[in-house]
């Protein structure tokens, strides 16, 4: 009878490919595991940062709300300051009535004066008026330029809001699924070609 020796080589071989292919299913799975948890942990510390710009945010903008609505307090006592000053002048206010409201109204050395024998007009000096009425003019552009920039501002700011909903937005999680396939199926395919 003739015996068939089997080197220990191809014996070897043998083994090596039997415990291969049957641990191939778990080396896979681990793999794909571990895909899955780079992934996870790649979206977890995405979202908590995300999470602390948004807290750090939160707090600037309510620091700058709050200033907003100090300035609009001041703006209003301003405001109530000075229209009571006009108001109580009543409708027809006398030239000494009008000199002594000048400097409750502006900080400009107007020297305003009555004018001896005219009850209708009064004098003040002439640089200074022209320098008032030179940051009147001013303050009046300005606030126009201002009134126009924040419109634009808010409406770029409506925009840039639309873009951040759009990029939350999530793909719904069967789509994730199967990016996350394609991934592992192009690795899977890529180990196979360089096997």
């Amino acid at each position: 009878m003739a015996t068939t020796e089997t080197s220990p080589i191809t014996v070897v071989k043998t083994d090596v490919k039997t415990f291969v292919l049957s641990h191939l299913i778990w080396v896979v799975a681990i793999s794909v595991a571990l895909l899955i948890g780079h992934a996870w942990l790649g979206e977890h510390d995405a979202r908590v940062q995300a999470e602390a710009t948004i807290k750090t945010s939160q707090a600037a903008i309510a620091t700058l709300q709050q200033q907003v609505a100090d300035r609009d307090a001041a703006l209003a006592q301003k405001v109530t300051v000075i229209t009571k000053v006009v108001h109580d002048l009543g409708p027809a206010p006398t030239t000494g009535q009008i000199v002594a409201a000048i400097p409750q109204l502006t900080d400009a050395p107007l020297n305003a004066r009555v004018i001896p024998g005219d009850p209708t007009n009064i004098s003040v000096a002439a640089f200074p008026l022209i320098q008032v009425l030179q940051q009147a003019a001013l303050d009046h552009v300005g606030l126009a330029t201002c009134q126009g920039d924040l419109k634009d501002q808010k409406s770029i700011d409506a925009q840039k809001d639309v873009q951040i909903a759009a990029l939350k937005k999530k793909p719904a999680f069967f789509t994730r699924v199967k990016n996350v396939a394609e991934a592992v199926g192009v690795g899977i395919a890529i180990g196979l070609i360089l096997k």
